[in-house]
């Protein structure tokens, strides 16, 4: 059985200064700037054939990017999952407190396959 890296965790808030009906802002808090200080997580509004749920963008200088992954649903309400660099990150995304808080474990270099029994195991 392949060895669990220990994931980088970031801790959000949401961004209250502006609120869009599609789409939540959220700025980095706690952990390593990884993917960005901000987020932009928006609803999946059916442009593409792909099921997730919501889009991730990160914050570029002085605008959003274009969208780094699609956050997929799991058996836990608040918690997503998605991938950076075609399935070679793993970023599994846990919501609270009515989403006013956001939690990112960023796994480098980590995908299993099969996901399901990951997510069903994981605690975060």
């Amino acid at each position: 059985m392949a060895t669990i890296p220990t994931p980088e965790v970031m801790q959000f808030k949401l961004d209250t200064g502006k609120l869009f009906k599609e789409v939540r802002h959220y700025n980095l808090v706690d952990g390593k700037e990884i993917l960005s200080n901000k987020l932009n997580i928006g609803i999946n509004r059916g442009f593409s054939k792909a099921k997730y749920i919501y889009s991730v963008k990160i914050r570029q200088p002085n605008k959003w990017s274009k969208q780094i992954t699609g956050l997929y649903a799991t058996h836990d309400i608040d918690l997503f999952y998605g991938d950076t660099i075609n399935q070679k990150n793993l970023l599994i995304a846990r919501f609270k407190d009515n989403g006013n808080e956001l939690v990112i474990y960023y796994f480098e270099d980590f995908y299993p396959k099969p996901l399901g029994g990951f997510l069903n195991n994981f605690k975060g």
